[in-house]
């Protein structure tokens, strides 16, 4: 009997050591975020936006927010050409990026350089405001420790503050959601879509109902083709296939986030299958 005992204490107190398939999980996981920095032709020109600082300095609370939140793959908007050379200035080594068109970088998409390796990288023209075109960026990225491929597409779909865009915003799903069900019909491998929307059930139902994709914050159509949106939502998106499974939303609204922009931070701790 005591040498039960003194077995059921050694176990008890032997440190855990994870087994090979909670170690592979670890490599499968990556958090994802959606992030509008708000952009520097806000806060930089000759009338500033009351409340915020420079871009400087809130792109320098951006990359702080990454690294609080653990960020390894994030799609970028109204990351304009200022923030963009100051992100690659300040984190360059660490952080690659993508932006949608060589001349305009609102819309990039960044990955840890020691999670992930670019493979290749192409733009997708999008109707923006009054239908005229803007180039969103989709990559094809490798992850290191189990080379497996994903696809992330980000985005921007116009807001109504140029008259009214639903028109425009429905085309720009329509395209969005080509994109992303052609790359998984065709790939086999995780697709994640993230972006500002600019819209809460308006984008959902349409985009998701092929059911393809699904949301990080949950909604779903019924077998009868009913939507169920998310009982919250906001315009900030984060989206995958089946090959991706979203662990907790993370919506971040903390006064770090409320001093560095206008959005917040979505982000998702996800395992790519």
């Amino acid at each position: 009997m005591l040498s039960r005992i003194l077995l059921v204490l050694l176990a008890l107190a032997a440190p855990l050591v994870p087994t090979a398939a909670h170690a592979a999980d670890g490599r499968r996981q990556v958090t994802v975020a959606s992030f509008n920095v708000l952009g520097a032709d806000h806060t930089d020109g000759r009338h500033p936006r009351r409340g915020f600082d420079e871009s400087p300095a809130r792109l320098d609370r951006a990359i702080k927010l990454l690294r609080r939140t653990h960020v390894d793959l994030v799609g970028f908007q109204e990351f304009q050409r200022p923030q963009y050379d100051r992100f690659l200035a300040k984190v360059g080594d660490r952080w690659g990026v993508y932006a949608g068109a060589e001349w305009d970088t609102d819309n990039s998409i960044g990955w840890r350089l020691d999670r992930f390796e670019l493979v290749r990288g192409w733009s997708v023209p999008v109707p923006y405001f009054h239908g005229n075109l803007r180039y969103m960026p989709v990559v094809e990225l490798r992850l290191l420790h189990t080379k497996r491929h994903v696809f992330v597409m980000n985005t921007h779909n116009p807001a109504d503050t140029r008259g009214n865009a639903a028109a425009w915003r429905a085309e720009a799903v329509r395209t969005e959601r080509a994109v992303t069900r052609k790359l998984s019909n065709q790939e086999h491998a995780p697709v994640i879509m993230t972006g500002d929307m600019n819209d809460r059930a308006a984008f959902f139902c349409p985009f998701t109902r092929n059911g393809v994709m699904h949301s990080f914050i949950g909604g779903r159509h019924r077998n009868g083709g009913d939507c169920e949106p998310p009982a919250s939502m906001g315009v900030d998106w984060i989206l995958g296939n089946r090959y991706v499974d979203f662990g907790a939303p993370r919506i971040d609204r903390s006064a770090l986030v409320e001093a560095t922009t206008d959005h917040p931070l979505v982000s998702s701790r996800v395992t790519l299958r």
